[in-house]
């Protein structure tokens, strides 16, 4: 619980006060907590901060030629695989939605690379949620 307190608290010190500090490092740190899974309603604060930044394409969080992209989608997935416990269905739909336009924009063996890094169980719950 602490832990996911800790995280979130970053979070919201990167959405409120991201001047003082090095931005770029601290994103990358917060990013690779995620997801959070113990402090439920943190989880849906952290979650829906990170699709925020996702969808106005965040340049410090999506890294220099968006290498932390494939991270970002492996917390997508995982917090698609918990279902509604991790996120609002509001987040969850704008996931799936910036989730789909990756990989309509994306080099079809990028994605597929995506995909294949991932874990079975992840990678068949993103191909359901991105097929219905």
């Amino acid at each position: 619980m602490a832990h996911d307190a800790a995280v979130s608290a970053l979070g919201k010190f990167l959405q409120f006060h991201r001047e003082k500090l090095n931005a770029a490092q601290f994103l990358k740190t917060w990013l690779r907590h995620l997801p959070l899974e113990n402090n439920l309603n943190e989880a849906k604060v952290a979650h829906h901060q990170l699709c925020s930044l996702v969808e106005v394409s965040d340049v410090e969080l999506l890294g220099p030629k968006k290498k932390n992209l494939h991270k970002i989608v492996t917390v997508y997935a995982e917090i698609l695989w918990a279902g509604k416990k991790l996120a609002t269905e509001e987040t969850v739909s704008q996931m799936i939605k910036q989730l789909e336009l990756y990989r309509r924009r994306s080099i079809p063996s990028t994605w597929r690379s995506f995909m294949l890094s991932m874990e079975n169980h992840l990678r068949r719950k993103l191909e359901s949620k991105l097929s219905s």
